[in-house]
């Protein structure tokens, strides 16, 4: 088979509990004109038997072995080989809906997009914030060309599988996952993609089924005690979001609403950290910035509370979670800062 219509491109890593009902919403699609990439990242459990089995039984499934080297290696390595016109990523212990495909199709001929952003589900959905449920639930929308508000405003991010691309955007920008960060791998590459894509569609369609493992590192992250490591992964990936931006000629784009995005990412860790973490992470923080925006990087941000935590970050004072308290009345409004601190 050739040229298929869809590649689906699914990492997989120790996950044989779940694998079997994510290849079977796959296979069970609406659309039958697809090819499914498996990628094998290495697993030590029974995933290789189980992807030799569905590889033996539907010749759309195509099995890729490799060592291990994250999930950012694999999604690579399927998107090397993928033949189909739109490549859409599917995380192994989730699942999607059986007309995922079919959607995509009709999607692309429509609008004639280079990206199109749809809905999710959360499972269970009692483990969901009422955040992440929100992320997952977009309005329609079309952004022609980039606006600012893709990242920042449409509920077009984080999660890679929330997003399906044409192979001619990815092959003509070169577009790959960033294979040393670990943790917020998918907002690098969504930070990096959107600008690029000549017309993002953004659906509200709930397609995906995102299955919430207590395993993952964006839980695991979660504890306090990791509190550090966090603020670490998100500096590697604040990062690698200007590095890419640089290389590309970005970094005029919307500099005030990256930094604004950014605080309110780390504002609320910043609070809590004792004084020699904190030391440490504001400094990372104004490094960062200073080297791609400039010493005046804090004043960037438009609103006033931004700027106050920015400016504080800037020349390493304490952030209190007062501080933390006007900065997402200002970003995100009274009913998100109730539902946080309350």
């Amino acid at each position: 088979m050739s040229n298929p219509k869809v590649s689906f491109i699914v990492a997989v890593y120790n996950t044989q509990e779940f694998l079997p009902r994510c290849l079977d919403s796959l296979l069970n699609q609406t659309c039958r004109d697809i090819e499914i990439v498996v990628v094998n990242d290495g697993s030590t459990d029974d995933c290789a038997a189980i992807i030799a089995a569905y590889a033996r039984k539907d010749a759309r499934v195509r099995a890729i072995a490799k060592p291990n080297g994250g999930i950012s290696s694999a999604r690579n390595a399927g998107i090397d080989i993928a033949r189909g016109e739109i490549v859409d990523f599917v995380d192994s212990d989730d699942y999607v809906e059986p007309n995922l495909a079919e959607f995509l199709v009709d999607a692309f001929a429509a609008e004639n997009p280079e990206i199109v952003v749809f809905g999710g589900v959360c499972e269970p959905a009692e483990r969901a914030s009422k955040r992440i449920r929100q992320l997952l639930s977009p309005q329609a929308r079309v952004f022609e060309p980039f606006d600012a508000a893709l990242l920042f405003s449409a509920n077009a991010q984080p999660y890679p599988w929330r997003s399906a691309y044409s192979r001619d955007l990815l092959e003509r920008e070169s577009l790959r996952f960033a294979e040393n960060v670990r943790f917020a791998e998918d907002v690098v590459f969504q930070f990096e993609s959107y600008p690029l894509s000549t017309k993002t569609v953004v659906a509200p369609d709930k397609l995906y089924h995102y299955v919430m493992q207590d395993k993952s590192l964006t839980h695991t992250f979660n504890v306090s005690a990791k509190r550090k490591d966090k603020a670490e992964a998100h500096l590697l990936m604040l990062h690698e979001i200007l590095e890419r931006w640089s290389v590309r000629g970005l970094l005029e784009l919307c500099p005030g609403e990256l930094v604004a995005w950014f605080m309110d990412l780390v504002a609320f860790d910043l609070a809590r950290f004792d004084a020699e973490d904190y030391d440490v992470v504001a400094a990372g923080i104004n490094a960062e910035f200073n080297q791609y925006f400039g010493t005046n990087w804090a004043n960037l941000p438009a609103k006033t509370a931004v700027r106050g935590v920015a400016g504080k970050v800037a020349k390493g004072s304490s952030v209190t979670l007062v501080d933390v308290v006007r900065l997402y009345l200002s970003t995100r409004g009274l009913k998100a800062c109730i539902d946080r601190f309350v």
